[in-house]
């Protein structure tokens, strides 16, 4: 089970701007009972570094952390173990670069990510930092509209691929579903 709010952000006050991660998680392995708390860190006002990232891992039941991992989620990571033993936890930077496979766009429902934040996502990646503010408050200024007017119609959102469970939001199809049961 993964419980997360990790918020992205667009920094800057007087400098280049920078995406940056901020908020927790908290992910427990279903299986083996493991589970760590890890939190995004966002960089101070004044000082402190950007993308910091700390977590603490335990054991089933345990209320003590056995290993305790900071660093910068896109760099390296250092792990200090129970024993008093650190190491390198890893270095994202050595890690290979695996590239996502994803349906074209034109191959896309029209409520799936991707081709809703196009706009957005091309305009960052040309660095044009307005051009994609004002596509993302487009995005925004339309799902609002179309939450007021299904709220006024008195019609519900439809899901596709979640259910909620009380204050939960549980995926239809997940891994181990689709695995077809105890498979790794």
């Amino acid at each position: 089970m993964i419980n997360v709010v990790i918020h992205l952000l667009l920094r800057s006050i007087l400098t280049v701007p920078w995406v940056e991660l901020g908020g927790e998680c908290s992910i427990t392995c279903a299986k083996t009972g493991y589970n760590a708390s890890i939190i995004f860190h966002t960089k101070p006002f004044y000082g402190g570094k950007k993308h910091r990232v700390t977590a603490e891992i335990f054991s089933p039941n345990d209320k003590k952390s056995f290993t305790s991992i900071e660093g910068e989620w896109n760099g390296v990571m250092y792990a200090k173990w129970s024993t008093g033993e650190g190491s390198i936890f890893v270095d994202t930077k050595k890690l290979p670069i695996i590239k996502k496979k994803v349906r074209k766009l034109e191959d896309q429902d029209d409520f799936e990510s991707r081709r809703l934040w196009k706009d957005v996502t091309h305009n960052l990646k040309i660095k044009d930092i307005d051009a994609a503010t004002e596509a993302k408050h487009r995005l925004e200024e339309r799902q609002r509209a179309e939450a007021r007017e299904r709220k006024e119609n008195e019609v519900q959102w439809e899901t596709r691929v979640f259910h909620e469970d009380g204050e939960c939001w549980i995926y239809d199809y997940p891994l181990l579903k689709r695995l077809g049961g105890n498979k790794y």
